[in-house]
């Protein structure tokens, strides 16, 4: 009988920790990522993005990276925008993007020939679906 009730004993705390591992693992947070290219779509290094929560104004800054990749990780839910700035290159803008709890947003950027005091602006919804995964946000 002793055995039976340690048995018991352990199987209930291996459920306990396996249960409080696996709800510490879940995030409240979102990241936003993308590619900054050329009309060619070749990859435009050392671009200057810059994603600003339109809620709370929180400013955060990343650099393209040789492959023209940027991520922001660890983003509180909200509305962003995102500002991508390189010589030679018109300023891309991209408002309305959508951040969700554990959710990745993709934001490319095509950047256009020209000046950057010229500002091409992307308007367009962020669409729920996500490419990357099968997976379908919700808005709230």
């Amino acid at each position: 009988m002793p055995r039976r009730i340690l048995c018991t004993l352990l199987v209930s705390v291996s459920l306990l920790l396996s249960a409080s591992l696996s709800l510490h693992a879940q995030s409240t947070y979102g990241t936003v990522a993308g590619q900054v290219t050329d009309s060619s779509g070749a990859a435009i290094a050392d671009a200057a993005v810059t994603l600003t929560n339109v809620g709370t104004q929180e400013k955060r800054t990343a650099q393209s990276g040789a492959d023209g990749l940027y991520t922001f990780v660890n983003l509180n839910p909200g509305n962003y925008r995102v500002d991508i700035e390189k010589t030679g290159f018109k300023h891309f803008a991209r408002t309305d993007v959508t951040v969700q709890v554990q959710q990745s947003t993709t934001v490319n950027a095509p950047l256009q020939v020209g000046e950057v005091s010229q500002v091409v602006e992307v308007t367009s919804q962020t669409p729920l679906l996500q490419s990357e995964t099968s997976s379908l946000g919700h808005r709230f």
